[in-house]
C-alpha cells in the first residue's frame, strides 16, 4: 500500500488524467474516440503515469462515466434531503436526474461520455460500476419511505424510465419543458401509487 504522501500523488494524477479525458472527448464530440496519447498530452503526464492507473482507454472512459454518475448521485442526494415527504423527494430525484440536461456545459459532456460509452465494451473494463446502483439506492429509499410495495424493482423501473428519457432528449438536443417535467412526475406517481 502507497504511503500517504504517494497516495495523494497517485489520486492528483488520477484526477488530471481523468480531466484531460473529459477536454479531449469535448474536443472531438461524439464522432471519434480520445486515444492515450491525446490524454497523456493534455494530461502534461506520460505513457507511464496512464498505465501505472489505467489498463486501457476503455478503463478511464469507465472511470470518467462512473465518476459523472457519482457526482450526479451527491447532486441528487443533496436535493433529495432537502425536500421532505415522499411526493417532494420523488419529485426532488427525477427533476435532479433531468437537471443534468438543462445546463448546456453539463449536456455536452454527458452527450460525448454516453456516446463514448457506446462505442467500448463495458465488461472488459475492471472499473467497478457503483455509480448507477447509488442512484438507484437512493431512489429505492424514497420509494420504500413512501411504503410502495417492492420498492427495489420499483426503482429499477422509475430510474430506466427517467435516465432512459435523459438519455433521449441528450441526443435530440431537447430540453423538457415544465410539462413534460410534470407529467413524468405524474405518470411515476400514479404508478408507485396505485396498487
Amino acid at each position: 500500500m502507497p504511503k500517504p504522501g504517494r497516495q495523494a500523488s497517485y489520486d492528483g494524477e488520477v484526477k488530471l488524467l481523468i480531466r484531460a479525458t473529459q477536454t479531449v472527448m469535448l474536443s472531438k464530440g461524439c464522432t471519434d474516440q480520445p486515444k492515450i496519447a491525446e490524454i497523456v498530452r493534455e494530461a502534461g503526464m506520460s505513457n507511464q503515469a496512464f498505465y501505472r492507473h489505467f489498463r486501457s482507454r476503455d478503463d478511464i472512459i469507465v472511470a470518467l462515466y462512473e465518476q459523472g454518475l457519482l457526482n450526479i448521485h451527491a447532486y441528487l442526494k443533496y436535493r433529495v434531503f432537502k425536500q421532505s415527504g415522499f411526493q417532494g423527494r420523488l419529485a426532488a430525484w427525477i427533476d435532479g436526474v433531468l437537471a443534468q440536461i438543462e445546463d448546456p456545459d453539463l449536456s455536452d459532456v454527458s452527450r460525448v461520455i454516453i456516446w463514448n460509452m457506446g462505442q467500448i465494451a463495458r465488461t472488459k473494463s475492471e472499473i467497478k460500476p457503483v455509480g448507477l446502483s447509488r442512484i438507484r439506492d437512493l431512489l429505492c429509499d424514497i420509494l420504500i419511505e413512501g411504503n410502495v410495495p417492492d420498492p427495489e424493482r420499483t426503482a429499477m423501473f422509475i430510474q430506466t424510465l427517467v435516465m432512459g428519457l435523459t438519455t433521449t432528449y441528450l441526443e435530440a438536443d431537447h430540453t423538457p419543458i415544465q410539462e413534460e417535467r410534470e407529467h413524468l412526475l405524474q405518470f411515476c406517481l400514479k404508478a408507485v401509487t396505485e396498487h
